[in-house]
């Protein structure tokens, strides 16, 4: 018995200084303070059109964060996070579907949260499972949530859905927002890398039609797809076989909302690889892309956003 004590409290340390390591991680890797926020943001956030009508009971969000890794394109995250944070404070989503959270972006998300909260708290930092979901605790309720690893794909961390159901916490409203990341297109593996986004599109599209029969109400699909609605314009790259075959399960918001907006630099109509898709019924009040030049600084992506209704 002495010995199954001593071994208690040997694990019990282990988890205590654990649990100490990881919070002192999470406050020094996301502490953003001494960072400046960029010339042009707060007169962009301050002309934007951040009002929603009174209908309008969700307001959900697509944003690649672009990870912090040189090797990747990334720089650090602290000074993009509190740029982001900053976009979430004046939009106020109530969802936000993210890609490429990588640890540093975990931390900063974590630490400086305010009302939001990661569906899987736990799922990052030295896990790094980049594709996420955040929620707004203020507005919305989080009822169920899961996670799904694609069968094929080059990383799992990115390739993977996440989904959660949520309740509006003033009409009751439920519904389902799911986030992912796709493969992409690479130069000399066309077919192989095609075939791969090909069964990624099935499995997504199975989960899309599972959660809406389990659970009966809307699901919005959000995600860097890596696939260009219009074939962009440098196909196949970009792979617009794969958009077609999503749009024709599930409408791209993009082209149903009632109005658009956007920032300077790209307008709302152009052809993207990020999309909100919907599968069930909901009305499109808004389509919106975050396309100021200063939003170029935060990430390679611009954030997207719909606001919707019965």
């Amino acid at each position: 018995m002495k010995a199954l004590r001593k071994t208690i409290i040997a694990l019990f340390c282990i988890a205590t200084i654990g649990a100490a390591a990881f919070i002192a991680a999470i406050n020094i890797y996301g502490n953003y303070d001494d960072y400046i926020l960029p010339d042009g943001l707060e007169q962009s956030l301050k002309n934007a059109d951040t009002g929603r009508t009174d209908n309008v009971y969700a307001r959900i969000m697509n944003s690649n964060l672009l990870v912090h890794y040189e090797s990747w394109g990334g720089t650090d995250a602290r000074r993009r996070a509190k740029m982001f944070h900053s976009v979430l404070d004046h939009y106020k989503p109530d969802v936000v579907a993210v890609q490429e959270m990588s640890d540093q972006w975990y931390c900063c998300l974590t630490k400086n949260r305010g009302s939001y909260r990661l569906v899987y708290p736990l799922s990052s930092g030295i896990m790094v499972h980049m594709t996420g979901l955040m929620y707004n605790t203020d507005t919305v309720k989080l009822i169920d949530y899961g996670r799904v690893k694609y069968s094929q794909g080059d990383n799992g961390r990115l390739r993977r859905i996440v989904w959660g159901l949520f309740e509006d916490k003033k009409t009751k409203k439920r519904y389902i927002v799911t986030s992912t990341h796709f493969d992409l297109i690479r130069e000399g593996k066309e077919s192989e890398e095609l075939n791969i986004m090909n069964v990624q599109t099935r499995e997504h599209i199975d989960l899309v039609n599972t959660l809406q029969q389990q659970y009966n109400c809307p699901v919005y699909s959000c995600g860097d797809f890596n696939a260009m609605d219009g074939g962009g314009y440098n196909n196949p790259y970009l792979a617009p076989e794969i958009y077609d075959k999503i749009a024709e399960a599930v409408a791209d918001v993009k082209y149903i909302a009632e109005s658009k907006t956007q920032g300077t630099e790209k307008r709302a109509d152009q052809p993207s690889v990020e999309h909100i898709f919907l599968s069930g019924g909901a009305s499109v009040k808004r389509y919106s892309i975050l396309s100021d030049t200063v939003m170029q600084e935060m990430s390679d992506h611009y954030p997207v956003f719909a606001d919707v209704s019965d």
